[in-house]
């Protein structure tokens, strides 16, 4: 078995942003909150704020459950940062507080690379459109995208396929998306850079602020971290991906991956394997101070929860498949 890489873990620090530059020319598309871009020594960074969920189904004096803000800033940077110990190519971000609330900053894309996501490649597959099972609207329509549809453009786009890696790592974040709890990787958060002199490349592994129950208020961790089969619940039980089977249903990662039906995505599980260092994803998420400027971060049972979530997920799901495949179980 290949020998893991140790990559060095950085001390999580809280910024204080609340004093750079703004960024006139920041200007950003999505529906997660708002954004906006900054200097930030003398480099272009996107600050993105928590959401305001007053209008959220089920938000209402009597329903505790949803806070007034969601989580993002934090689940965008653990999520990011578990991308980045397992060696997959992420965007680089800070936590930081603005405005009285607790950010994230993404470091922006080079200017000098156009980033074309894959709902615009899809968008202009007319002459495939027979072998699609959704039209160029679907995803937006259903909330969703067939997994199929997906497989079939990165095998025929020709811009794709000029992307080294693509098919890689598209089962790669499904891997990881999964692992981490992100239910979101919809057509506008993955793609490719068309570079000057027209080369293609993939863009690294960005807007992962879905992960982590970042719609759930605090006190919720506070009750489940003490009951082990809700938080079974919440690593298996619950939460599926963005992507849809032929029946038109949400497939839950971990069933899909359990089957090995697909070889491509069963070879992203074993490098997953290959990589993971529990031990510094344990660091990376303890290390986050709980309060910074007299704000609240995370709680101490969120931080227990999201661990123990996603040692559930080894323990039940990834090591009896790799066991399946006569392949080396991950260490706890």
């Amino acid at each position: 078995m290949r020998m893991k890489e140790r990559r060095p873990i950085m001390e999580t620090i809280i910024y204080d942003l609340n004093h750079v530059e703004r960024d006139i020319f920041g200007n950003y598309g999505g529906k997660s909150g708002f954004k906006y871009g900054v200097i930030i020594d003398g480099e272009r960074w996107m600050i993105k704020f928590p959401e305001n969920t007053r209008e959220f189904p089920g938000r209402d004096k009597k329903n505790n459950h949803v806070p007034s803000y969601t989580t993002s800033p934090l689940s965008e940077y653990i999520g990011s940062h578990i991308y980045e110990i397992l060696g997959i190519p992420v965007h680089e971000t800070k936590l930081g507080l603005r405005n009285g609330k607790i950010v994230v900053a993404c470091k922006d894309f080079d200017v000098n690379h156009e980033l074309v996501d894959y709902e615009k490649i899809k968008n202009g597959f007319a002459e495939f459109e027979d072998e699609l099972i959704g039209s160029s609207g679907t995803s937006s329509i259903m909330r969703g995208e067939f997994l199929d549809d997906v497989i079939t453009v990165i095998e025929q786009s020709e811009l794709l396929q000029k992307a080294e890696g693509i098919k890689e790592r598209f089962w790669d974040m499904f891997v990881v998306d999964g692992f981490i709890r992100n239910n979101d990787r919809n057509n506008g958060n993955w793609g490719v850079f068309i570079k000057k002199d027209q080369s293609v490349v993939l863009a690294p592994v960005f807007d992962n602020g879905n992960s982590f129950f970042n719609k759930r208020n605090p006190s919720v961790s506070q009750r489940r971290i003490l009951d082990e089969a809700s938080i079974v619940q919440d690593a298996l039980g619950t939460g599926v991906s963005y992507f849809l089977d032929k029946e038109k249903n949400h497939i839950h990662p971990f069933d899909f991956i359990e089957r090995q039906e697909n070889k491509d995505c069963t070879a992203a599980l074993i490098r997953f394997s290959e990589r993971i260092d529990m031990d510094a994803i344990r660091k990376c998420i303890l290390d986050i101070p709980e309060k910074a400027f007299g704000v609240d971060v995370i709680a101490p049972e969120q931080k227990q929860h999201y661990i123990r979530m996603m040692e559930i997920i080894i323990e039940r799901s990834i090591n009896p498949t790799l066991e399946k495949l006569n392949h080396a179980p991950i260490d706890l």
